[in-house]
């Protein structure tokens, strides 16, 4: 499906999807690469909302990055004021598209990945380091903060046992990702690279690593469980997932042979279900357990956005 209202402008990765459908896709603005609007299309390819960080113009924010589709319809969004000492907030919008509210955390740290739980409590991970230090390479620092923006619990994980990438990434043909600034510096492996809440209300988290490890985090900072999910060849890494019902579809791509596999796993116990070759190694948006469908991005011809829905053979 060619979505015509978007055509002419490249998309970044981090796709997401709500439970009706509705796709939620980050732009690339050339004119300001860190604050790219996020837009919200339905199963039809209309336009719903339009969630542009710029709205908050009152913040004076230098960076928009990881975001939530929100139960009411809205969305929820990191944010950052500043470079040495920033202010960090979560943007709020209505389901609409208009700001409804910022929120600044009691954090001091670059994020990287940022997810809403379902109760209304926020989960940040990224990376602390001492911005007077030119040479500090920094320290992992994952946190599970309140909706008034204070501190609950930090959390610790094992150091990963494959390579992974700062920004949680991996390939995407014909895709322009554009990943933060604050990514390109020198910096330890990320704790987490992506996170869904899940329909138990728990946060499902993924380090994108090789096997892929997947934590299931409630909102008061426990880790409830811990996923392991192989993956389909030696060397693939985990680059993008999504959470649907009991499943988890999970993406892994491979440097040296230069493929992709979609794996779908148990979300309860981490057990391999099926795999799936993708020859196209298009930017996986979303996954649907119960019609068994994913949902991949392109830029086609003109910069058109094209969404492809596709069923496993």
């Amino acid at each position: 499906m060619n979505v015509a209202s978007e055509m002419g402008g490249a998309f970044m990765s981090g796709s997401k999807c709500d439970a009706d459908g509705n796709l939620y896709i980050r732009k690339y603005a050339m004119d300001r690469p860190l604050l790219g609007p996020v837009v919200k299309i339905d199963p039809e390819g209309k336009r719903k909302a339009l969630f542009d960080p710029a709205a908050f113009s009152q913040l004076a924010l230098d960076r928009a990055d990881a975001f939530s589709p929100a139960s009411d319809g809205g969305m929820d969004q990191i944010a950052q004021s500043g470079v040495l000492k920033p202010h960090i907030y979560v943007l709020h919008f209505s389901f609409d598209g208009s700001p409804s509210s910022a929120t600044r955390l009691d954090a001091d740290f670059e994020v990287y990945t940022f997810a809403a739980f379902a109760d209304g409590n926020f989960l940040l991970s990224g990376v602390q380091r001492d911005a007077q230090d030119k040479n500090d390479r920094g320290r992992n620092f994952t946190a599970v903060f309140s909706a008034d923006g204070r501190e609950l619990a930090q959390l610790s994980f094992e150091k990963p046992q494959g390579p992974a990438k700062a920004d949680g990434g991996g390939h995407r043909n014909d895709v322009q990702k554009v990943a933060p600034k604050a990514a390109e510096k020198p910096a330890p492996t990320i704790d987490l690279s992506d996170a869904e809440v899940g329909s138990d209300g728990n946060l499902y988290v993924m380090r994108a690593s090789s096997p892929a490890l997947v934590y299931v985090i409630a909102s008061s900072g426990k880790i409830m469980q811990t996923l392991k999910i192989a993956g389909p060849s030696r060397g693939a890494v985990a680059s993008a997932f999504h959470v649907s019902g009991n499943r988890l579809a999970i993406s892994f791509w491979n440097e040296e042979t230069q493929s992709q596999t979609v794996v779908v796993a148990d979300a309860q116990t981490g057990r391999n279900i099926a795999s799936y070759a993708d020859p196209t190694g298009l930017a996986l948006a979303c996954y649907s357990a119960n019609e068994g469908v994913f949902t991949f991005l392109n830029l086609g011809e003109g910069n058109e956005l094209e969404v492809i829905r596709a069923e496993p053979q």
